[in-house]
Order: structure tokens, then sequence, then C-alpha cells
């Protein structure tokens, strides 16, 4: 288990391969809870097909490019066994509380680097006064068209989402928290690329 103030890559991996990659600084690592911090700035690993990030395809094979975490501040929480993560938004600059994000993945699994998932395409974006929306529909539905996952999968998928909305896990008690002032940004590690 991870230490708070250590530095643990999120990595999200497809087919055996990291699609994505964001070295987070671990806030907790308990058994129930893993929390962790990703600020402005971060170097983290996307994939790009002719210039754009990718969205939505079902291929097996990518490249990856350096890119920088740069929109929001965020704190990302995930109870171990569970197919989503609840992220904290917050500006950069004024530390004003922007919303929660809560992106459909498969559950964490430890790595030697920190934690693996694979991101499930459907997401739901809910804003400081606890309405919701969902989010990336399409490109849930355009990944059934395109065999990355089966309908019934799909229906899985939302399924998690439901359940997310039904229990409604936010404000999350977390809303108030701030990093420790002496973390600096977090990087890469070496081996970061290896599954």
């Amino acid at each position: 288990m991870w230490s708070n103030g250590d530095i643990a890559l999120l990595r999200f991996v497809r087919f055996g391969k990291v699609r994505k990659a964001f070295p987070h600084i671990v806030v907790e690592d308990s058994p129930e809870l893993v929390a962790s911090y990703l600020p402005v700035g971060t170097p983290t690993k996307a994939p790009v097909s002719e210039g754009r990030p990718i969205r939505g395809q079902a291929d097996r094979d990518w490249e990856l490019c350096d890119d920088r975490w740069h929109t929001v501040n965020e704190l990302a929480l995930v109870r171990w066994g569970t197919g989503h993560q609840v992220e904290l938004l917050w500006d950069p600059e004024t530390w004003a509380f922007k919303g929660w994000y809560v992106n459909i993945q498969e559950p964490l699994r430890r790595s030697s680097l920190g934690f693996d998932t694979d991101d499930l395409a459907l997401d739901i974006w809910v804003e400081p006064d606890g309405s919701w929306r969902w989010k990336d529909e399409d490109e849930l539905d355009a990944l059934v068209e395109a065999g990355r996952f089966t309908p019934e999968e799909a229906g899985e998928i939302r399924a998690e989402g439901e359940r997310v909305v039904a229990a409604r896990p936010w404000p999350t008690g977390w809303e108030d928290w701030r990093p420790d002032p002496a973390w600096r940004i977090p990087q890469l590690p070496h081996g970061w690329d290896a599954v």
C-alpha cells in the first residue's frame, strides 16, 4: 500500500498496452479507498491519432504522446471493487469547486507502479448543486457499433452509472480538502509503459 505523499501511477490499460498514464500524489490508500491528487501541470501520456486524441475508437494500436494535465486540479476517489471513480474538480487558480466527474471504469488493480484500470467510455458530470447528466453516451454507442463492447457489456456499463446516480455519493466529504503545500508536481516514473 502507498503512503500519503507517495507518487503512484494511474494507468488505463487496454489489450495489454498502456493507453493513458497519469502520475498522482497519494492522499490515502486503505483497504476501503484510494484517494489521489492530480495537479495542473502534471506530465501525462495520452493516445493520439493524426495529431488528435483518440476517442470512441475500437482500435488495438495507438501511439502515445507527451501531454500535461492542464484544466483543473483533481482529487480522484475510488472504492475498492467498484466500477467507477469519483473525481472532485477545482479551479487551479482560485480553488473554486467546479463539480464532480464520475468516470465509469474497470475496478482498480494494483501494479508495481500504482494502479491499473481501463476507461469504459460512459461518464457522469455533476454540478456543484448536485444536478447531473450523462457524458459520452454517443461514444459508448460507437464502441458497441465498432465491436469494442457487446450490447450486453454496454448495458452493464450503463447499469454501473445508474447505481452511482441512485447512490448519489456527492458531496463526498472531501470538498474542502487541499493538498500539502510542500507537494511538487508528480513525474512519470521509469517503466511507466511496462505492463
